[in-house]
């Protein structure tokens, strides 16, 4: 049997000649948008990836991303997993469809309620990542947060105006300071 060509219209491969999945998908901007605190930027990559948000329990929030695709891409799906001490693991998985090579693409997705109740508090660990169809990973983020309590009152506590990229408090973990 012949082997099989590919025709100039059709996507590449979904693995390059390194045997790993052909990145189709350029994630460009991974946002966490909060009505009640504000927007910032998650870090895709670098020095910055250390830094710990620090949300209120029972924030409502919601994931923005910004990408960009170098072929066709059918049934794109974004998903989440969230893990937290003692906790659970809480996945989410967004359909995002079918896009044609370009962008820069812009999706929000639906709002979520972090946990709320002290019980819940605590430093999370994220992973998020942008699959096809077929299943073949494009990206992946790893990011955290610490669910703090919420002050008296229920209310948010805010100095001023929030800086762009910093939502609430920000802290970086003792790890990345050199820290015992």
């Amino acid at each position: 049997m012949p082997p099989a060509t590919r025709s100039p219209s059709s996507p590449p491969s979904p693995e390059g000649t390194s045997g790993l999945a052909a990145r189709v998908v350029e994630l460009m901007e991974l946002t966490l948008i909060s009505d009640e605190l504000g927007t910032f930027t998650v870090p895709l990559e670098g020095p910055d990836d250390a830094i710990t948000h620090e949300l209120p329990e029972g924030t409502v929030v919601s994931l923005a991303m910004t990408f960009r695709l170098r072929a066709d891409t059918d049934g794109l799906v974004f998903e989440t997993l969230r893990v937290g001490k003692g906790e659970e693991p809480v996945a989410r998985r967004n359909v995002l469809g079918s896009y044609r090579a370009g962008g820069p693409y812009e999706i929000r997705l639906p709002p979520e309620r972090l946990p709320l109740g002290r019980a819940h508090c605590g430093p999370y660990d994220v992973t998020a990542r942008m699959s096809d169809a077929a299943g073949i990973e494009h990206a992946r983020v790893r990011h955290r947060f610490t669910l703090v309590p919420r002050p008296p009152g229920g209310a948010v506590e805010l100095p001023g105006r929030i800086p762009p990229g910093h939502v609430g408090r920000v802290r970086r973990d003792d790890a990345t300071k050199g820290g015992p």
